[in-house]
């Protein structure tokens, strides 16, 4: 007779009397316990782990990922997972995904669901239309990682992006509108110069300056 009735998933006992119905089995309420703390689950959200029964706070304090950021559990169901080669995989909360540099957010709040993952390095559009970039294991906005990453004009301080036409010249790199003649201001048709006291003239300017020498 035993054989045929039910038996409890925490101590193997026949079950008489009420039931408690978790994880695909059946318990005595006195027996689903948290396999962490001992407290009773019957009336509390619980968690399985492995084929353990754990209270909230314990599944999550010992198996949830935990922010890169905060170093705290992440309980949301949204979060971001960053895959850097070098350095492994991060976690962050999503409201802690945010540019290393300045601080802004990468995404909007939001009251979707999953894990969003990022490999690698590089330049990233998601669904959200936020575009960031991943270098050494932390991600910038697109201005800090310009600003902090290109190199910049000698004149106007401003980053020369990749494709940018631009001149290497006098120990710097220069837009291409900012090196200019000393004497007309005006940009060089082609990266040829003449140097006098370090500065750059265009042959008329140049050929102007020997005239009034002689």
């Amino acid at each position: 007779m035993r054989g045929n009735g039910l038996s409890c998933a925490g101590c193997a006992g026949p079950i008489i009397g009420r039931i408690v119905s978790a994880m695909g089995q059946r318990w005595h309420p006195g027996c689903f316990r948290c396999s962490a703390c001992n407290e009773l689950l019957e009336h509390v959200s619980s968690f399985d782990h492995e084929g353990k029964p754990y209270c909230h706070l314990d599944y999550h304090e010992n198996f949830a990922p935990r922010c890169y950021h905060c170093k705290t559990a992440i309980i949301d169901e949204r979060f971001i997972t960053l895959d850097d080669e070098a350095l492994g995989k991060r976690t962050y909360h999503e409201q802690h995904f945010f540019c290393a540099e300045c601080g802004d957010p990468f995404l909007p709040p939001s009251s979707g669901s999953g894990g969003l993952t990022v490999t690698g390095d590089g330049e990233f559009d998601l669904d959200d239309d936020v575009g960031f970039t991943v270098y050494k294991g932390h991600p910038y906005c697109e201005a800090c990682h310009v600003r902090l990453r290109m190199p910049k004009c000698k004149h106007c301080k401003k980053s020369i992006r990749d494709g940018m036409r631009a001149v290497e010249a006098l120990g710097g790199k220069w837009c291409w509108e900012c090196f200019v003649c000393e004497g007309c201001k005006k940009p060089f048709d082609d990266p040829s110069f003449f140097l006098r006291e370090n500065k750059p003239f265009c042959e008329p300017c140049f050929s102007l300056i020997l005239r009034n020498e002689v």
